[in-house]
């Protein structure tokens, strides 16, 4: 590797480090303080629904022998078969799925198996840090594609061509975290015929796929026509079935990418918990499926969410899905890591800053659905006060 690879490897996971460190730092401080109302983090604030614990065998199923690295064969078969009722996907389980330890590993198993030393990697701006540290342990060089107020922050295929010129890798998260902004299915094709024309691979992080609001369908980015074997899937089960804590994600891709993937994972981590992956099994099972009585939750919260900042006279850019508002609230008179402490500490509401997103947008704010309603309402009510005393 070179020095030049190195340093702008090294570059790339130390603005991730210090974006995160924001984030980090709140947070810390909210835990010392009573009675917060935490609009943070992604993690959902629901629990994990009784009826998938119920499903879960009993702990004597958990003896050796333990599970595959890759996977459980009867996991990897119901995310398939979930891919192919849903997106018209035909996957073979043994040879195209691989199961993480969350989609936080799928991330970098990813980026470690297909980025080389000096690799051009390119994805949206505003964005997870997440992906300049996975870029960087890889020793890429992060590359980014501006997504403005006036398309809601959907990323726009004409700019994947402008600024995509001779990457390797498109990062694509729709929904997008922290926007919450959605490409719907024509955007997610043109930019599929996008990354084609330009030779790119396309990993694509669907984590938010299940929260998708207005009608609107969800296109997975392998389902598009002939991209089956130029992407790289990442999902989970964290955000979809609340179950966060059971650290359960998955890959989707073809089988010389899956192999790879799973050489790494078995020198890193070995396999996901089985106990973890039978509780996946059993989400998949449950029956209703409490994806679409979430969704109506956090469509419930979006709309209160969005009331509150149209009474206050904040701009944001139009949620699509996600769990998030992105909204700017420049017109109060202050870069928002300040406002972000200062309504922290004087009214006990966390909300995250949008420079631990992207160092430009300090106007800018991440706000989460992840609190029941009379949380929401009493944390706008908080902010209301709040601006209207800086008048």
């Amino acid at each position: 590797m070179s020095k030049r690879t190195a340093r702008a490897g090294e570059q790339a996971a130390r603005a991730g480090e210090q974006a995160t460190s924001i984030r980090y730092r709140m947070m810390d401080l909210a835990a010392q303080m009573d009675g917060v109302i935490s609009l943070g983090r992604g993690d959902p604030d629901l629990d994990t629904p009784q009826e998938i614990l119920d499903l879960v065998p009993p702990r004597a199923e958990y003896s050796a022998p333990r599970s595959p690295v890759q996977g459980l064969p009867e996991l990897r078969r119901a995310v398939t078969h979930r891919y192919a009722e849903e997106q018209l996907l035909d996957l073979d389980p043994e040879r195209c799925c691989l199961i993480t330890n969350g989609a936080q590993e799928a991330l970098f198993l990813a980026m470690l198996a297909l980025v080389d030393p000096g690799d051009k990697v390119v994805t949206h701006d505003p964005r997870y840090s997440s992906y300049d540290q996975a870029v960087g342990a890889a020793g890429g060089t992060l590359i980014t594609i501006p997504t403005l107020p006036e398309h809601d922050f959907r990323l726009q295929p004409e700019a994947v061509r402008e600024h995509a010129k001779g990457a390797k890798l498109l990062v694509f998260v729709n929904p997008n975290n922290p926007t919450s902004a959605h490409v719907e299915p024509d955007g997610v094709k043109a930019i599929a015929e996008v990354a084609r024309d330009m030779d790119m691979l396309v990993v694509y992080d669907e984590i938010y796929g299940d929260f998708v609001y207005d009608g609107v369908a969800f296109q997975s980015m392998a389902a598009c026509p002939l991209m089956q074997e130029w992407t790289v899937t990442i999902g989970g089960f964290s955000k979809a079935y609340a179950m966060t804590g059971f650290r359960v994600g998955y890959l989707i891709g073809e089988p010389p990418f899956i192999q790879a993937a799973t050489a790494l994972k078995a020198a890193i981590s070995g396999p996901c918990p089985k106990f973890s992956q039978q509780a996946a099994l059993a989400a998949m099972d449950v029956r209703p499926d409490p994806r679409p009585r979430f969704r109506e939750i956090y469509d419930g919260r979006r709309k209160r969410m969005m009331a509150g900042l149209d009474a206050m006279g904040a701009r944001y850019g139009h949620p699509g899905g996600g769990l998030f508002v992105w909204a700017d609230l420049s017109s109060f008179g202050m870069e928002t890591e300040e406002f972000c402490y200062r309504l922290l500490e004087e009214t006990g509401v966390l909300i995250f800053p949008g420079a631990s997103f992207g160092e430009q947008w300090r106007s800018w704010v991440r706000i989460s659905l992840l609190a029941p309603d009379d949380r929401i309402d009493e944390a706008l009510a908080r902010m209301e006060r709040f601006v209207g005393g800086l008048a």
